[in-house]
């Protein structure tokens, strides 16, 4: 019965909204174990929440009693190989909703390496099928659905205000299977993850949001929903983007300490640079101007110095879809911005 209720969904704009019991079981050992005291020498804060509510309170409570059960052991052996940030969450959202932890979905080969391969992967799933069974898990968070109502209503506003999947799509010139929009409270951060049907197929979208009303903005709707279109570009011209590998050079005295500018690799810089963009840019499409300009002042404090010059290339690609039918076929065009160190973009936009 709980599963039923829990995966009831709001679909908007062909967009789903819902929590995930099967991720707030993992945020929430998450949550109870070490993994922010072992994370943030590497990451700089906290990537579990530090917020205290009646749903943490209760979290911790449940989950007290089971504090010696193997799952935490395994779970920091797991740590020292990546399974942070994103990780988790691919993992939690891969599952089936039976409650068994089967996969419905294939994982990327950078979860199955960062979480340390197959056999660890395995061997957590039958601990948390075994935790969840023991300890009655999917009961108790019946009990404390309840208080995400507001964040689902939140939410259900920013999906319902325009029709995003469509505009993504449109930009891009891409279709996708299907969009889910995921909303948990224990973890800080959002995340956007894609888990392609078949190999060159549509994808089923997932965008993992934060409580936090920055989170639950169309802003970073459209971000999230972003990296699964971009992303895979940036693997598949995987030789192309390196060979503007200087650029990441030239951007590092603009970057912040740490995670705090969103990326650690020259991939993760590419990636974040054109969805920063694109965000932008469609912000303004959609009438949020005041919001765009906010994006972009963070984005340019953070160190996104070529987004100025991305968002003239957008304004062109817009300009020339018969040449460039979608946005794959223009982006090898697009990474050239990053041939030149970015003061030239830094120009356009204190002399638009």
């Amino acid at each position: 019965m709980f599963c039923f209720l829990i995966r009831k969904i709001w679909r908007l704009n062909e967009i789903e909204v819902f929590v995930s019991p099967n991720l707030e079981l993992i945020n929430g050992i998450l949550l109870t174990s070490r993994y922010n005291e072992l994370t943030r020498p590497y990451v700089g804060y906290d990537l579990m929440t530090e917020e205290e509510n009646d749903y943490t309170f209760a979290v911790k409570a449940f989950f007290k009693p089971y504090r010696t059960h193997k799952i935490y052991k395994v779970l920091e052996a797991m740590i020292p190989n990546g399974f942070t940030f994103s990780r988790p969450v691919e993992l939690a959202l891969a599952f089936d909703e039976s409650g068994d932890f089967s996969f419905r979905f294939p994982l990327s080969s950078l979860c199955i390496a960062y979480s340390g391969g197959l056999e660890r992967i395995r061997e957590f799933a039958a601990l948390l099928r075994e935790l969840a069974k023991e300890s009655g898990y999917f009961d108790f968070f019946q009990t404390q659905a309840v208080f995400y109502s507001p964040y689902i209503q939140k939410a259900r506003e920013t999906v319902g205000a325009r029709p995003f999947a469509a505009m993504l799509e449109a930009e891009f010139g891409t279709r996708q299977h299907a969009y889910r929009y995921v909303v948990s409270a224990l973890m800080k951060g959002n995340f956007g993850l894609h888990f392609p049907r078949r190999e060159g197929c549509e994808s089923d979208l997932f965008s993992v949001f934060s409580t936090d009303s920055l989170s639950l903005s169309p802003a970073i709707l459209l971000h999230e929903y972003a990296h699964p279109f971009i992303n895979p570009l940036t693997e598949k011209y995987r030789s192309l983007v390196y060979t503007h590998q200087n650029a990441y050079e030239w951007l590092s005295k603009y970057k912040l300490p740490d995670y705090r500018s969103g990326y650690d690799g020259w991939e993760e810089c590419v990636n974040e640079h054109p969805v920063r963009a694109m965000t932008i840019h469609l912000l303004r499409r959609c009438g949020y101007t005041d919001t765009a300009e906010q994006m972009l002042r963070n984005d340019l404090y953070c160190g996104y110095k070529y987004i100025p010059l991305l968002l003239e290339r957008y304004c062109a690609y817009d300009g020339m879809r018969r040449t460039y039918p979608n946005f794959e076929s223009y982006y090898p065009e697009l990474l050239s911005v990053f041939s030149e160190p970015p003061e030239r973009a830094s120009e356009l936009f204190t002399n638009p």
